[in-house]
Formats: structure tokens, C-alpha cells, sequence
């Protein structure tokens, strides 16, 4: 006799929770099957288009302070664009022009002027393989971060959810007559699910970049060779109380996070032209925060002083179109 066969493939879904008076889209995933745990977004566009939440099964790998969400604060996994970290004085200069980071009469000093804003989205779309959600924000003459940086662009995300993890793929439109200068990172904080002894990070970076004493970049590069800096090898978060920026990432390999108690690793594959990282790793903290950038802190001021190589400030030609990715592909050990 002949037994029906089983259908394990991966089913995806959509549905959106509101918490008080925050909309979040939950992109998921699910497989009937005992072995294979649940995949699951939270992202709130009217709070910087942010991923607030990614979980394996009942794991929140990346996780958000409902109330720090609220203030526009820092939490879940900020995006930062154009000026990924810290911008000397709130002011860049770039062709000999200074740009003033000023938002609302507000001076920005740090990570960008997008995290704080309403983005528009479409409604997801679900495939066989995978449920997809479009976020996007405009600069023109109407957009509040205009006057900080007035070039006419459009900047769009897409959230990919599989069954193996989360691809965030950002595209910037160039609709100016001039080419347009940017960094783009993103800031998610990883919780520290094994806790300080049984979490751990690889970063495969052979430089770090030296710095000011108050964290900005001074251009120059310092090899992690028998320095504390050293992360190429697994190495325990829990020794770690680290803000600094790392460069020089062999090719073909990628940071990644390792939860040895669940067996689970979480890879952070990037397309070529993120070429630094931070690592934020407060002692004491519940999370740490390894974040993928295109560019250095303070990119656009160490471009113009003439380290155009060590900022990795990246530029969109007139009429051109610019793609990237980060995905947080999931590992089952």
C-alpha cells in the first residue's frame, strides 16, 4: 500500500499587531515539521522602517524595548543612512560644502537622519519560498531631512523572510543631477540568549580604526595581530566592553554570531560593498550590536580629508541605481 506523502515545505504568512498604537508587520514563517522551528519579523515602519524583532521558534535573536521604540529611540535594528554613527560637529563636508546635520531644529549628531521617520510600504507579497515586505522613504524638497541632505532620491528596503533567515536588501534611486554621497548600515541589537559565557562572536576583520577620544576615526588603520582586538576566532562576548570600527574583512567570510547552548549560529552574509563593521558590546548589557556598514564613522569627513579608501563612502552616479544586502541566515547545529 501506498502511503500519501507528507508535505513539509515551509508555509509563509503575513499579518500585522498593534501594540500600543505602534503597527508592526510580522512576516512568518512555519514548517510542519517536529524538527524545525518557526522564523518570525517584526517590522514597524512608522518607527524608521525598523526590524524590531527577529526570533528562531521562541528566541528573540534581535529584540526592541517597546518603550524606547516609542521615543524613536534606539532599539530593534535601526537603519542608518546617510551617516552611519558619528558625524564630527553634526557637520560633514563633502566637494567643500558643509552639510549641517540638523533635523526639525534638531542637530543630529549620530546615525543618520531615516530611523526617526514614517516609511511608506506595500502590502507584503508570499511565495512558495518566501513573504516579502517593501518599505521606502523619499528625499525631495517636502521631506523633513532634505535640508541636511538635499539630494533627490528615493531609499527603499525589502525584507525577504525564508526558512533560513532574513535578507534586507536597501536600494537608493539617484533622481538628482548630482551624484549622491552615503553610508548605509544597520544597528541590530542581538540579545545575549546564552548568556555573557555562553554567547559568542567571530569577526573576521584584520583592522581596526584608530580613534579620537571621542570615537571618531583619525584616518589611520591598526592591524588586530596579538591585540585584544583580535576577534577572527570565536571569542566569548562576555570579555568584551568594545565601541570601535572594523575594516579589512577577509573575503569570503562573514561575521556571525554563535548561541553554543541552543546549537544555533546566526551568519551575517553582506554583498562586497559593506566594508566595515562595529561592534557595540557594553558590559553588562543584555545585548551587543554588530553592525554591518558600507562605510567608516564620520565617512563623509574622512572622504574629504583625503582618506577616501578608509571611509568607504560610497557614491550613486546621476541616474544610476545602487543595491545592497544583509541577510541573518539562521544555523541549526
Amino acid at each position: 500500500m501506498n502511503l500519501p506523502s507528507m508535505n513539509i515545505s515551509p508555509q509563509f504568512h503575513w499579518r500585522t499587531e498593534q501594540r500600543n498604537g505602534l503597527e508592526f508587520i510580522v512576516l512568518r514563517c512555519e514548517t510542519p515539521a517536529q524538527n524545525i522551528t518557526s522564523r518570525e519579523a517584526w517590522i514597524a515602519p512608522s518607527r524608521g522602517s525598523n526590524l524590531c524583532r527577529f526570533s528562531v521558534g521562541n528566541q528573540h535573536i534581535i529584540d526592541f524595548e517597546q518603550e524606547l521604540l516609542l521615543k524613536y529611540d534606539f532599539t530593534g535594528t535601526p537603519v542608518l543612512y546617510p551617516t552611519p554613527n558619528r558625524v564630527r560637529n553634526g557637520i560633514f563636508r563633502y566637494h567643500g560644502k558643509n552639510f549641517v546635520q540638523s533635523k526639525k531644529n534638531v542637530m543630529i549628531y549620530e546615525h543618520g537622519l531615516v530611523h526617526n521617520e514614517s516609511w511608506n510600504y506595500q502590502e507584503p507579497v508570499v511565495s512558495s519560498s518566501s513573504v516579502t515586505l517593501k518599505t521606502w522613504i523619499d528625499f525631495n524638497k517636502f521631506s523633513a531631512a532634505f535640508d541636511a541632505f538635499p539630494f533627490i532620491h528615493r531609499l527603499a528596503l525589502e525584507f525577504c523572510l525564508t526558512e533560513t533567515g532574513i535578507k534586507i536588501a536597501y536600494t537608493i534611486e539617484n533622481q538628482d543631477e548630482q551624484a549622491i554621497p552615503f553610508g548605509f548600515g544597520l544597528h541590530p541589537y542581538f540579545n545575549r540568549l546564552c548568556g555573557d559565557q555562553g554567547t559568542f562572536i567571530e569577526l573576521p576583520a584584520d583592522s581596526i580604526m584608530d580613534y579620537t577620544s571621542d570615537l571618531l576615526p583619525t584616518g589611520k588603520l591598526i592591524a588586530v595581530d596579538h591585540t585584544i582586538f583580535d576577534l577572527r576566532n570565536k571569542t566569548n562576548i562576555g570579555m568584551l566592553d568594545l565601541d570601535h570600527v572594523f575594516t579589512g574583512v577577509t573575503n569570503g567570510k562573514y561575521a556571525q554570531v554563535i548561541y553554543s547552548d541552543l546549537g544555533l549560529r546566526v551568519q551575517l552574509l553582506t554583498t562586497d560593498d559593506f566594508s566595515h563593521l562595529v561592534l557595540y558590546s557594553p558590559r553588562g548589557a543584555g545585548f551587543f550590536c554588530l553592525e554591518n556598514q558600507t562605510c567608516s564613522t564620520d565617512a563623509h569627513n574622512l572622504y574629504e580629508r583625503g582618506f577616501k579608501t578608509e571611509s568607504g563612502l560610497k557614491l550613486v552616479p546621476v541616474g544610476k541605481v545602487h543595491t545592497g544586502s544583509v541577510t541573518y541566515l539562521i544555523i541549526k547545529e
